[in-house]
């Protein structure tokens, strides 16, 4: 995960946005060694799709990735940043096998098999889109 990491350019840095139990969750991101990763920028609500006004606030960007996966996560942040975000389905866990997601809410801008797919992602399908 750290050379993922280190993939994202400086001028942007690396947020890890997640949402879960206020004392399992943080604990959860520093034992796999992220929150260090990410120098210590790591924002944790219960959910996260309700705060993105505060993440906009801590980290304001023109345009960001968000990764996921959870449809139903990456639909709520598309409906609110729209064009000032790429919404990234990544096909790996508990989550991404809920067979009726995609049924429920509209794809992803980008489909990954599995996070380290973007190790060989071309950084320009991240970009914002015209």
């Amino acid at each position: 995960m750290k050379s993922l990491l280190e993939k994202v350019p400086s001028s942007r840095p690396a947020v890890i946005l997640s949402d879960g139990d206020a004392v399992f969750q943080p604990r959860k991101v520093e034992r796999s060694g992220l929150w260090r990763a990410v120098h210590d920028r790591v924002l944790i609500y219960i959910h996260k799709e309700l705060e993105l006004s505060d993440v906009a606030r801590l980290y304001p960007a023109k345009h960001s990735v968000i990764i996921d996966d959870k449809l139903r996560i990456l639909a709520a942040v598309k409906a609110i940043w729209r064009e000032r975000v790429t919404t990234v389905f990544v096909r790996q866990g508990r989550y991404a096998r809920d067979p009726q997601a995609p049924a429920q809410y509209p794809a992803a801008d980008l489909q990954i098999a599995s996070i380290a797919e973007l190790l060989a992602c071309d950084p320009a399908m991240l970009r914002a889109r015209p």
